[in-house]
């Protein structure tokens, strides 16, 4: 895994939240296919735990006050951009 040595905590936090969105997103595409109860089960119970994480991920955003997000505009993105190229 490579992490970037410019990234704040905050940025690593904002992303492990968008990766467990992503995560649970796949559980859920899976659990609208599957036709198997097995495996619905597990997915179910995988889902589960993804929603635990997500929840002690932002309780810790909330601990350090970074829970009220905002969408960044285009400029704002741009010069992310441009400051790590």
């Amino acid at each position: 895994m490579y992490i970037d040595k410019h990234l704040t905590e905050k940025d690593l936090l904002i992303d492990l939240i968008y990766s467990e969105k992503l995560i649970s997103n796949s559980y859920d595409s899976a659990l609208m296919e599957s036709s198997c109860l097995e495996l619905k089960k597990t997915l179910l119970q995988c889902h589960a735990n993804i929603r635990k994480i997500q929840s002690t991920i932002l309780n810790a955003a909330e601990i350090r006050g970074w829970n009220n997000g905002k969408l960044a505009s285009e400029r704002e993105i741009e010069s992310l951009v441009n400051r790590y190229k």
